[in-house]
């Protein structure tokens, strides 16, 4: 399997388990329905094909899912991510 299919498949694996947290919270649920609607889900995953396709070679898939997910789910905004961003 290629390191970009596996980044998608744990990125896709960590949104789908965070969403079914959310919803088991109702007043974060409700807060937060933005991330987890089809538009919040498809422009989450449109970012990670973007991603997917300039993982550094000396990261793992798993390395660059978790960096990637915590920047965009947690806040996370030390590091250098500059390698998933896209350029405005």
């Amino acid at each position: 399997m290629s390191k970009p299919l596996q980044f998608l498949m744990i990125v896709q694996t960590m949104f789908l388990a965070n969403a079914i947290n959310q919803t088991l919270e109702p007043d974060e649920a409700l807060k937060n329905r933005h991330e987890i609607s089809a538009s919040g889900a498809f422009i989450f995953m449109d970012d990670a094909m973007f991603a997917s396709e300039r993982i550094p070679e000396d990261m793992s898939a798993s390395e660059a899912a978790n960096e990637f997910y915590s920047f965009h789910k947690e806040n996370n905004r030390e590091g250098n991510h500059y390698w998933f961003l896209r350029s405005s």
